[in-house]
């Protein structure tokens, strides 16, 4: 599949939860961003230019910053929640989690990204909360939120 088959399933996607994918495109083509179930997601169909004809498919929602103190527990703890999560999983970038999905777009269908769009942001919704309280006061202070961006690095 290539960027604009993905790309009409994201958007038929999104008009089922009655959201207007035009206002949630993001300022490249392939990107979307909307609030859904409490969470952040952010929604990319990219390729890369050493294999232009390969599209990847990509769900990833904010989960939390990394904490400044039991930073340790806090991992063991997410390496455990990994373990019981399906069709997605929580990855580090930069100082950031996330809740994420990527494959390639050959084969996605419309129930799959449906499926998974609830998923990540279902559980980065609630992980989001669960970790928050278990490790109340281990984040100092911050006014940063993590930037949207492809697989690629590209915002």
């Amino acid at each position: 599949m290539d960027l604009q088959q993905t790309s009409a399933l994201v958007e038929e996607s999104i008009r089922g939860l009655k959201v207007d994918p035009v206002a949630c495109r993001g300022q490249k083509e392939g990107q979307w961003s909307l609030v859904y179930r409490g969470s952040t997601v952010w929604i990319d169909v990219f390729n890369f230019q050493d294999n232009p004809a390969r599209w990847y498919f990509q769900i990833m929602s904010p989960l939390l910053a990394v904490p400044d103190k039991n930073v340790e527990s806090f991992y063991q703890n997410c390496l455990e929640i990994n373990h019981n999560l399906y069709g997605s999983w929580i990855s580090k970038k930069g100082d950031w989690l996330y809740v994420m999905f990527l494959r390639e777009a050959a084969g996605l269908d419309l129930n799959e990204i449906n499926a998974t769009l609830d998923r990540v942001a279902i559980y980065s919704s609630d992980y989001n909360g669960k970790l928050k309280f278990k490790f109340e006061g281990s984040w100092l202070p911050k006014d940063t939120r993590p930037k949207a961006t492809t697989e690629d690095g590209n915002s």
